[in-house]
């Protein structure tokens, strides 16, 4: 079993918003910023937070923010400088646009990732590499990937050892993500 002090949370929130206009991360949803959903759920799980954005307005929830290592480069690049920051072997890596989010599915992840380099959430078909477990050892391929403009997260799959968890059974909510403003 996987103990909160062996876990990271990274909280993704470089992205360029560029269907909503502004840093979706800092909006309001239900009168609070989007990203402080997310941070409520992960410090259930751990004490251990890194948001990865550019924006210095995330140092105003507390915890470690870090610039992407490679600008333009997209989510691979948020993981990459998420893993260089860590310090444990686990990393939940969570977008910040997902602010309905619950602690029970990712406990349920983070249960299931023992023995894999990258536990990607399936739910109902489709991966969702932005809700997963990323081990430390991962931090080597994904630098390769960048270095040769090879963007896309799953395209690292098929180079370590990835297991898929279907988890089609908990609530659709979870994935919800906040991209334009009519999705608010």
């Amino acid at each position: 079993m996987i103990i909160d002090s062996d876990i990271t949370v990274i909280i993704l929130a470089g992205g360029k918003s560029s269907r909503m206009g502004q840093d979706k991360g800092l909006m309001l949803v239900n009168e609070k910023p989007m990203i402080q959903h997310v941070l409520e759920v992960a410090k259930q799980i751990t004490s251990q937070i890194i948001i990865v954005a550019n924006n210095s307005g995330y140092k105003q929830f507390g915890f470690p923010v870090y610039k992407d290592d490679f600008q333009d480069k997209g989510p691979l690049s948020g993981i990459y400088t998420g893993l260089k920051n860590s310090t444990t072997l686990y990393n939940l890596v969570l977008s910040c646009d997902i602010p309905f989010i619950q602690k029970d599915l990712l406990v349920f992840l983070l249960s299931s990732s023992q023995g894999n380099e990258i536990t990607v959430s399936l739910q109902d078909g489709k991966l969702h590499p932005l809700i997963a477990v990323y081990t430390k050892n991962c931090e080597s391929s994904m630098l390769e990937k960048i270095q040769r403009n090879e963007l896309k997260v799953v395209g690292i799959f098929d180079r370590l050892n990835t297991k898929q968890i279907d988890v089609s059974r908990f609530d659709s909510s979870n994935f919800r993500n906040i991209n334009k403003e009519s999705d608010l």
